[in-house]
């Protein structure tokens, strides 16, 4: 998945995780863009300026006193059908070795009230290896499992 090249260049990687929700592409567009719907599934704080160029930043307090923090700006805002922004995770660990971090979230209604969320993050920086992949699909697939169980249900 990876190419190493001799050159300069940088070679994004990305991992993608999709899932069946049953709801409607204006609820799950609005789950993801309003700091209040925001806060019922996705982080325990939300301060987001929800634009094109706006910053965000989350919270989730873990039941071991630990904070995961995330910090980002919005790329793209389109109504019903797309989110994108930048991800930087504010990790406890010294060094973090993805850098450049984008995610984007897709909505694809399915039949009425059931949409696609595909949620796609890409990053740069030296090759990571399967456990780190493995890191990443699983802490998507819990926040998508988290909106899922927010809306009652989900079908993969």
């Amino acid at each position: 998945m990876t190419e190493q090249s001799t050159t300069t260049e940088v070679v994004p990687h990305s991992i993608t995780v999709t899932r069946t929700i049953a709801a409607s592409p204006s609820a799950l567009y609005a789950a993801w863009t309003e700091p209040d719907r925001m806060r019922r599934w996705f982080a325990t704080v939300v301060d987001a300026d929800v634009r094109v160029g706006g910053r965000y930043r989350i919270e989730i307090h873990e039941d071991d006193g630990s904070v995961n923090g995330f910090t980002g700006e919005y790329l793209t805002l389109r109504p019903d059908e797309e989110v994108a922004f930048t991800f930087t995770h504010h990790s406890q660990t010294p060094a973090d070795r993805i850098s450049d971090e984008t995610v984007t979230v897709t909505f694809r209604e399915v039949e009425p009230d059931r949409t696609e969320v595909a949620v796609t993050n890409r990053w740069t920086g030296p090759a990571v290896g399967p456990s780190d992949y493995a890191t990443l699909r699983e802490g998507w697939e819990l926040w998508i499992s988290l909106l899922a169980d927010h809306f009652g249900s989900a079908r993969r």
